[in-house]
């Protein structure tokens, strides 16, 4: 069990509003049909891009909340964390996609992430650290903000 803590300390303080990584995200066409599918999405124009196209798409798009896989990087590359959790379980206490512009087939984007706020909690379990974070997705090749996240993870 994780040392109860009576406060947040100065390293958790500081990692508030700090980014804590670029993560380069490729949206493949074979990606972005997966994804509609596993969703259930049916408009053809997710799936045949000559289909799109003719509805004024210049591109296959990808379906609403599917913003690509995240490039892997074997030799590190993954994200810093900003300070030293106390907490070894975690939680994804839920996702929230805004989507601002239409991502497409092609597109690679670059994830900016920043942690907006730390919180201390009590939970059925014990204390908890509740994290919200948003990423902002920028489009590499016009420099176009296409999408943000917010996150919640619960740590306990």
């Amino acid at each position: 069990m994780a040392e109860q803590l009576d406060d947040l300390n100065d390293d958790m303080k500081a990692a508030v509003g700090q980014e804590t990584g670029r993560t380069t995200y490729e949206v493949t066409t074979q990606g972005s049909r997966t994804f509609a599918r596993a969703v259930g999405y049916t408009a053809e124009k997710y799936y045949d891009e000559a289909a799109a196209k003719a509805l004024g798409y210049t591109g296959l798009p990808a379906a609403p909340g599917f913003l690509g896989m995240p490039v892997f990087k074997p030799k590190g590359g993954g994200r810093e964390e900003t300070f030293e959790n106390p907490f070894k379980r975690r939680l994804n206490g839920g996702t929230e996609v805004e989507p601002i512009e239409q991502v497409y087939g092609g597109d690679i984007l670059q994830a900016v992430s920043r942690i907006t706020s730390l919180e201390l909690a009590a939970g059925r379990l014990g204390q908890m650290l509740i994290q919200s974070s948003e990423s902002v997705y920028t489009r590499e090749s016009d420099g176009v903000v296409v999408a943000k996240t917010r996150g919640t993870g619960i740590s306990y």
